[in-house]
């Protein structure tokens, strides 16, 4: 055996030797690192049930519980041992079953107000006297991981948003499963593809919501295609974030089922998404006999022909929202607009007469069409706060 030959040797038993304590490092203090890193992340006590490092640095963890915020069933970690040599580190699966998250907004102050709720603060000022804190994210440096396949089955996000009412509002987001594909927190020429669908169960007896998602992202280009689908969401359900706006009583509204899709394009940090959203189904509440119709339940019947006139017997309506990848934000300027030319085409399409034309929009605005227009955009105000809410609720359980 020559020089040469008892070098290699000798790295391969050095390599060897500092593989195997490291292994025996991490299998007796894995589960204490893991822990410890969860509650300074979160706060909260975290316990693990079952803990096991194989040789190949593959790791299987059972009954993670992070108290108050998440318990999961199990997760199950391959590496790719060839990474760790280039200062990243990737793996080449991640798969998480039986995940359930819980996630609660607390009342904000009576003196501050800490975010933009759902309201119409986008189109207009916040009232004298008002404080608006903008609360400015903290930068989070990202570790070099990446992950080659993720999969997420059975998985449930509970949303309980004591914001609104004393009681709350809950929204469950169960059966979720989860596909990702190419995840990598640092530079890489290459797009994330993920798949994400779910049912949202409103009330008992009631139809339950299907929400899907899917597309891809280029995280450092700053793409992306997606497309959104909410179907069946129930909007008397999510009456309590547009309560002060409606009231639903006096508008004879015992049901409405909503549909939204969205198809998204983000092209170097711009992000424009072309939205649709359809009512699919409306049950009204019958009058008591000798009960007269309130001024509402007349609105809510004009505003419906006008819809119906205008889309061949459907209730639907197109607008876009336009935003930026690294700071999303959504207003409803495109909505209200695309609402308010839906009203204008209404009224021409039922009112052919010249004189007619011109004195219905001012009848109508006289009995408060805007109260309608609030209605329908409070339902998709909701929507969009139950996913913006989770968001910040997220982040504000990791930053803290």
């Amino acid at each position: 055996m020559n020089k040469a030959e008892k070098t290699i040797g000798l790295v391969i038993i050095g390599f060897a030797i500092a593989f195997g304590l490291v292994y025996i490092l991490l299998s007796l203090t894995g589960e204490s690192i893991i822990t410890s890193q969860i509650e300074q992340l979160t706060h909260k006590k975290t316990t693990i049930g079952h803990f096991n490092l194989s040789p190949a640095l593959n790791l299987e963890i059972k009954d993670l519980k992070v108290e108050g915020l998440a318990k999961i069933k199990s997760i199950s970690i391959t590496t790719n041992l060839p990474s760790l040599f280039t200062g990243r580190t990737v793996f080449n699966s991640l798969k998480i079953v039986s995940p359930e998250f819980t996630f609660v907004k607390a009342p904000a102050p009576a003196s501050i107000v800490g975010e933009v709720k759902a309201s119409t603060d986008v189109i207009s000022p916040a009232p004298a006297g008002q404080v608006v804190v903008a609360v400015k994210p903290r930068a989070i440096r990202l570790m070099p991981l990446g992950f080659r396949r993720i999969r997420i089955e059975n998985g449930v996000v509970n949303f309980l948003d004591q914001s609104i009412s004393a009681d709350g509002i809950k929204i469950v987001l169960k059966d979720i499963s989860c596909k990702i594909s190419n995840l990598y927190f640092y530079p890489r020429p290459i797009a994330t593809s993920f798949e994400l669908k779910g049912k949202i169960p409103w009330r008992e007896g009631q139809d339950v919501g299907q929400l899907n998602i899917d597309g891809w992202v280029n995280l450092f280009k700053k793409d992306m295609q997606a497309t959104l689908k909410i179907k069946d969401i129930d909007a008397v359900y999510l009456h309590p974030y547009y309560s002060n706006w409606v009231n639903l009583e006096k508008a004879r509204i015992e049901k409405a089922k909503l549909n939204f899709t969205t198809d998204i394009i983000g092209l170097n940090n711009n992000v424009s998404a072309e939205c649709h959203l359809e009512l699919t189904d409306m049950v009204r509440k019958p009058l008591e006999p000798g009960q007269g119709e309130e001024k509402a339940s007349k609105i809510t019947d004009k505003v419906l022909d006008m819809f119906k006139t205008v889309d061949q017997g459907k209730v639907e309506l197109n607008f876009t929202l336009k935003t930026k990848m690294d700071s999303p934000q959504f207003g409803f300027g495109a909505f209200k607009m695309a609402f308010e030319e839906k009203i204008s085409k209404g009224l021409g399409l039922l009112s052919p007469k010249p004189e007619n034309i011109l004195a219905l929009p001012f009848k109508i605005m006289e009995n408060g069409v805007k109260s309608f227009a609030d209605l329908t955009r409070a339902m998709i105000d909701g929507v969009f706060a139950i996913g913006r809410e989770i968001g910040h609720a997220g982040k504000g359980s990791t930053q803290k």
